[in-house]
């Protein structure tokens, strides 16, 4: 029998909060491609429609696949960004993690933002149909559709309600989503892939605020200075 003593917990100390996913045994990681219009200087987000030919065919979607084993998230979605749109994995550029979520099945699925130099719209036909590009500012002015809906659980026929209190009458928790829909000359942008640009665009634009704002007081503390001088 395992005796606890309180030496043990010690050892905890350090522990990091560990995030617990319903399916922890499947890790997916996806890249949000940034690609730029060499003559407007206009960023945009790269998007692939995916082949008819694998599940899901005919919807949106950023690159992104499973994480092997051996292999780190980034390398994940740097390797699938490769894969999918044909390109060398030296013109892909990592700038940051941007979400961790819950994805379909409840497996763990993270993001990150990237860039894409020197990219020519090539792509694996074996798993993608066409790519488009939206700029930014696109969905910056172009807000989504937002639907709420709950997640329902469904139980086993064998489960043991007799075991708890209430029994079949107990207030079960009813999970809440929120579900994106932007328009698109392309069609519909919606599920995990409307959750990430929207997250994304939020936390983009708050950076760009608050660099604005710190420009804005360095500014003024220019101009005090060389009003006292």
């Amino acid at each position: 029998m395992n005796e606890f003593r309180s030496e043990h917990f010690s050892t905890l100390r350090s522990h990091k909060a560990e995030r617990i996913f319903q399916n922890p045994t499947r890790r997916f990681a996806v890249l949000m491609p940034l690609v730029q219009d060499k003559d407007k200087g206009e960023w945009s987000l790269l998007f692939e429609v995916r082949s008819g030919r694998i599940r899901q065919g005919g919807e949106i979607c950023f690159p992104g696949g499973e994480v092997e084993e051996g292999e780190s998230r980034e390398e994940a979605a740097v390797r699938e960004t490769a894969e999918e749109l044909l390109l060398p994995r030296d013109q892909i550029e990592l700038i940051c993690p941007m979400i961790q979520m819950t994805g379909p099945g409840g497996s763990e699925v993270d993001s990150y933002l990237g860039i894409l130099h020197d990219y020519r719209e090539t792509f694996s036909s074996d798993e993608v149909a066409r790519v488009f590009s939206l700029p930014l500012s696109y969905f910056a002015e172009n807000p989504p559709r937002e639907y709420r809906a709950e997640l329902v659980p469904q139980f086993p026929e064998d489960f043991p309600f007799d075991e708890i209190p209430g029994g079949r009458d107990y207030p079960f928790y009813h999970a809440p989503r929120t579900y994106y829909f932007y328009r698109t000359p392309y069609g519909a942008l919606w599920g995990m892939t409307a959750q990430l640009v929207h997250d994304a665009l939020s936390i983009i634009l708050n950076g760009m605020n608050q660099m604005d704002s710190d420009d804005a007081k360095d500014r003024n503390a220019g101009g005090r200075e060389n009003a006292s001088v």
